[in-house]
């Protein structure tokens, strides 16, 4: 079999989904099961030229380490299941710093950010950056962040941020774009897309999946204080956080459900911790790699699709990452046509400044 057929299979959709009243450690453990056993059955991958028994040797070991880090988090050993999680990303077995794909933003690349804002004065640019040092009780647990700790969190599209506020009211948000004054690394945790990506990344994607699950589980009940969804991602980010070279974590969204989705493109949310300790203000380091834009909204500009096509009647694409988005069950919707689209099309007008407080 190729490696490539073997993650076509339905199963490596992500995110994933518990059942309603699944436990989380069960439920993972059921899926790292599931794994195992699809690798198991593998006699060898066509594609790629790596033995597949050290292949299955190291997936199982990375399996019992992420497994072990839930467990130490349950029993309220946060240092320990750092600890396990690090055995399982660097052992005798296999450095898996080694194929974590590490991607590059150049400079220049629009990322954008709402915040919800039902009112028609525009928000201060600063408002829409990390919440402030001097800030940290308003910060609650997040993804890959725990609470106190400000972390500045981007989308690909302003879509894509609007769906991990769970879809607010069209007139009840702000959005900004921001543009990257400097190369930006971060580890990418998201599936090879396109159709020219070699087996290697495959290879590579799949030697990190249990991982990528382990971050990309739906959280079931977002008014819980504890979302065990966010262990493996939080203790990840504190890995990461060690190395300087690399300035955070991206990863595709858990608010689309990819397997019945029409959406097309590419749906990331980015995550920069702070690279400083503060006691009041910004990150300076982050403050320096961003310029920012004034913050408008749909009602400010009034939105409408006429602004999208020119004197041909050719559309203009203002977001190259998305090109249709599903909306309404089953009707996809070219994205350069979309509210989302409007929006970005305004944003590229609109200059980007340095971000001042």
């Amino acid at each position: 079999m190729k490696i490539t057929d073997f993650l076509n299979n339905d199963f490596f959709n992500l995110p994933r989904v518990q059942g309603p009243k699944e436990d989380y450690k069960l439920f993972v453990n059921r899926i790292f099961k599931e794994f195992l056993e699809k690798l198991e059955s593998i006699e060898y991958f066509e594609d790629v030229s790596f033995d597949i028994n050290t292949i299955k040797e190291r997936q199982n070991h990375l399996v019992e380490q992420l497994k072990s880090a839930i467990s130490n988090y349950y029993a309220g050993k946060p240092a320990s299941a750092l600890s396990e999680l690090e055995k399982g990303l660097n052992s005798n077995l296999k450095n898996f710093e080694e194929i974590l794909n590490i991607r590059e933003f150049h400079s220049n690349t629009d990322f954008y950010r709402i915040r919800i804002h039902k009112l028609n004065f525009p928000l201060k640019p600063e408002n829409f950056f990390h919440i402030p040092f001097d800030l940290r009780g308003k910060i609650k647990t997040q993804r890959f962040s725990i609470p106190g700790f400000p972390s500045l969190y981007l989308g690909n599209s302003s879509y894509v941020c609007w769906e991990e506020l769970n879809r607010p009211n069209l007139n009840d948000f702000q959005i900004v774009r921001l543009k990257n004054t400097e190369l930006l690394k971060v580890i990418d945790l998201s599936p090879p897309k396109g159709g020219n990506k070699s087996p290697y990344e495959y290879y590579k994607y799949l030697m990190i999946w249990p991982l990528v699950f382990a971050c990309s589980v739906r959280v079931r009940n977002y008014e819980d204080y504890f979302k065990p969804e966010y262990i493996i991602p939080q203790l990840l980010l504190q890995w990461v956080r060690k190395d300087n070279r690399i300035d955070g974590i991206s990863y595709q969204t858990t608010h689309i459900n990819f397997k019945d989705s029409l959406s097309k493109g590419e749906f990331l949310n980015i995550v920069l911790p702070v690279k400083e300790n503060k006691t009041r203000g910004l990150c300076s380091e982050l403050e320096n790699k961003f310029l920012m834009t004034e913050s408008t909204s749909v009602q400010l500009n009034q939105c409408s699709t006429s602004g999208l096509i020119d004197g041909g009647g050719v559309l203009r694409y203002s977001n190259r990452n998305v090109r249709e988005i599903e909306l309404i069950k089953g009707v996809p919707t070219n994205y350069d046509i979309s509210i989302f689209g409007e929006l970005e099309e305004v944003l590229s007008k609109m200059e980007s400044k340095k971000i001042i407080k």
